[in-house]
This record gives C-alpha cells, sequence and structure tokens, in this order.
C-alpha cells in the first residue's frame, strides 16, 4: 500500500536507514548541520573560497611561511611599524631615493663623503679668499688634525706681529710644545729670541713659581705695595686704663708663637713699663711699673709665626 505525504515521521526511520542515495541534492541546509561538524575532511579541495572566509578571520598562525607574495601585499600596505629595525638595506633602496629632508641633521659624517667630492660648489664661501668674517665661520671641530699646514695660513707663524694675533683660548691646552718655541725654555739663554712682549703675557699670567728668586728689586715694587702683612708682622693695640698696672689686646691667632719686636706709645704714657708679655693665645699684655696715672695707649710690634 502507497504512503501518504508526510506519513513517513522520524520515529518511523532506523538509525543508520537514510543513506547518501537517500538524501536530495541540496537537501540538507545550514539549519540541518550540527554546529563543528563540517571537519576538514568534508571540505572539497578548493571549496573555501575568499567570500567564505570573514573579514579579519585569517590570522597570522594561519599562513604559511613564505606564503605571502609581493603580488598580495596591497600598495601602501607596509607602513614604518611593519617594517623591522635595521631591515631596509641599501639593495633596497632604489637609486636617488634618499633625497635631502630623508637625511638627519649632522648624518653625514666625514666618511660618508666621498674623496674630492666637496667642490666649491658646495661651500658657502670661497675657499681661496681670505675675506673675514667668513660665513658661515669654519669652528675647531670641522678641521681636522694637522689639516692646518703653513700653506694655509694668511700669515707666516714666526713673523711678528702674528696677524691677526693668536689669543690664549685658541691654543689647546699642552699644545705649545718645547718644538713649538723658538727658544729654550728651560735653558739660560738671554735674550729670548724673539723676545716676550708684555702685551704677549696674559694677565695673572706670572705666578709666585714663574718668578726667580731674588728678582723683585725695588724698581718692581709700586709704591705702597709692602703693607706689614707682607714683612710678616702685625701692631697689637693695648690700653692700660688709669689706675690699672697692665692691659691686654685682643687675642689674635695671627700673632700666636709670634715674637716681640717692640713698641711705641700712641698718647702720652704714664708711668714705666716693666714688661711686655705674649700669651698662647695671641695676646699681648703691658704691665706698668705703677698704676697708670690716665688712660695710657700702646702699639706693640709682633712678629708673626
Amino acid at each position: 500500500m502507497p504512503l501518504l505525504p508526510n506519513e513517513v515521521k522520524t520515529e518511523n526511520i532506523a538509525n543508520g536507514a537514510v543513506t547518501t542515495p537517500k538524501i536530495a541534492d541540496e537537501a540538507v541546509t545550514t539549519a540541518k548541520i550540527k554546529n563543528s561538524a563540517v571537519t576538514s575532511e568534508k571540505l572539497a579541495t578548493g571549496a573555501i573560497t575568499g567570500s567564505k572566509i570573514a573579514d579579519n578571520a585569517v590570522t597570522g598562525s594561519k599562513i604559511r611561511d613564505n606564503t605571502v607574495r609581493t603580488e598580495k601585499i596591497a600598495s601602501g600596505a607596509v607602513t614604518t611599524a611593519k617594517i623591522g629595525e635595521a631591515q631596509v638595506t641599501g639593495s633596497r633602496l632604489q637609486d636617488r631615493a634618499v633625497t635631502s629632508e630623508k637625511i638627519a641633521r649632522n648624518a653625514v659624517t666625514t666618511e660618508k663623503i666621498a674623496d674630492r667630492a666637496v667642490t666649491p660648489a658646495k661651500l658657502s664661501f670661497t675657499p681661496p679668499s681670505v675675506a673675514r668674517p667668513i660665513t658661515p665661520p669654519v669652528s675647531t671641530d670641522e678641521i681636522a688634525d694637522g689639516a692646518v699646514t703653513p700653506e694655509k695660513l694668511s700669515f707666516v707663524p714666526v713673523a711678528r706681529p702674528l696677524v691677526p694675533p693668536i689669543a690664549t683660548d685658541e691654543i689647546a691646552d699642552g699644545a705649545v710644545t718645547p718644538e713649538k718655541l723658538s727658544f729654550i725654555p728651560g735653558g739660560a739663554v738671554r735674550p729670548l729670541v724673539p723676545p716676550i712682549a708684555t702685551n704677549e703675557i696674559a694677565d695673572n699670567a706670572v705666578e709666585t713659581a714663574k718668578i726667580a728668586d731674588l728678582n723683585v728689586t725695588a724698581g718692581k715694587l709700586a709704591a705702597g705695595a709692602v703693607t706689614g702683612p707682607k714683612l710678616g708682622y702685625k701692631v697689637a693695640g693695648v690700653v692700660v686704663l688709669q689706675g690699672q698696672y697692665n692691659g691686654d689686646s685682643v687675642a689674635d691667632p695671627d700673632l700666636v708663637n709670634g715674637q716681640i719686636l717692640g713698641f711705641y706709645p700712641t698718647n702720652q704714657r704714664s708711668g714705666e713699663i716693666q714688661i711686655i708679655a705674649l700669651n698662647i693665645f695671641g695676646s699681648v699684655r703691658v704691665t706698668l711699673l705703677a698704676p697708670a696715672l690716665y688712660d695710657s695707649r700702646f702699639s706693640v710690634v709682633v712678629l708673626r709665626q
């Protein structure tokens, strides 16, 4: 007896009874496929086309090494962040691709410049010219060691006066060696040839160690230049008050262990002096034979230790 439409229900179908020949073409829809049921082996070769892959679904781990060829990369897709450090080598650059704006300030060092590549046209001044000032000026660190030969100077180095004169701050420390001098500095040869003029010696350049013993004569001393401290003595003022036998000066550390050279009264003296003594604190005491009739002032000269 033939079956009526929709007569066969799920419970009427035995497990495994619906084989491939029993399923009509395109009868299995998306809703009929259980999640995660389509495994790799169920997919036909070439079945997954571009339209079947969701946007951003292909991650880095899904791409085989060396698979992304040049034609797969969109124009402008390789940005700076995509390029590894130090990965752009010289062979990757097109000729004339590095323009002026691509070169960092101070990036072109001496070794990067080919020999004889700096022509006069590249300079902002005419090298043979002796015009001053040079624009921009050539600084010391732009001149190679040993590059300034006598032929490069606009004057004869041993001529006097030098034109332009060489200032002290233009000479490097330790640069003036004995070989650079026209006389022997350690010798006793006199006069120096050529002689050193006064204006060639910097202010305060002649230190004590540079002056030979017994060479500062009276004519070398300015009026009033030799003061008490220069002679090694100090004067201590002492007051003996009226009715007192003695008086003391203010303690002075400079006078400790000094030697009394003498004294002189600075007003009318009353009474005879018995003794003048210097104590361990640098204070001078004047003692009279009898009490002072009035305030008596003394100046005591002490040789400092």
